[in-house]
């Protein structure tokens, strides 16, 4: 596995704060800039019918990546829970640490 250079991590301890909005902005303007990027969502939940575009759809568009390399879609939860919460609301199984680690990296290039 080839370690980037730069590696530059959107976090934060809410929902609808705007960290796929500026995740998306950062990528777009690294990328435009002629930087290498990529972006990983190790999962995603939102209502199945809400409006707009998955997260995922979001960074791939600015990466220029496909959205099935940002978020895995076994990890796609179609109910507007923290991950793990809608894993569970759904009966799938609930991704460890190490689950979720094991599959980024051999999406890594």
């Amino acid at each position: 596995m080839t370690r980037p250079r730069r590696l530059v991590l959107v976090a934060g301890t809410a929902t609808d704060i705007g960290k796929t909005w500026v995740g998306g902005q950062v990528l777009r303007r690294l990328r435009d800039g002629g930087a290498t990027v990529a972006a990983r969502k190790p999962a995603q939940s939102a209502d199945a019918d809400g409006p707009g575009p998955s997260d995922a759809a979001v960074l791939a568009a600015a990466s220029g990546e496909p959205v099935d390399a940002v978020c895995p879609p076994h990890r796609w939860y179609t109910v507007a829970m923290a991950p793990p919460m809608a894993a569970d609301a759904l009966g799938l199984p609930v991704p460890s640490l190490a689950d979720l680690v094991a599959v980024d990296r051999k999406s890594v290039v």
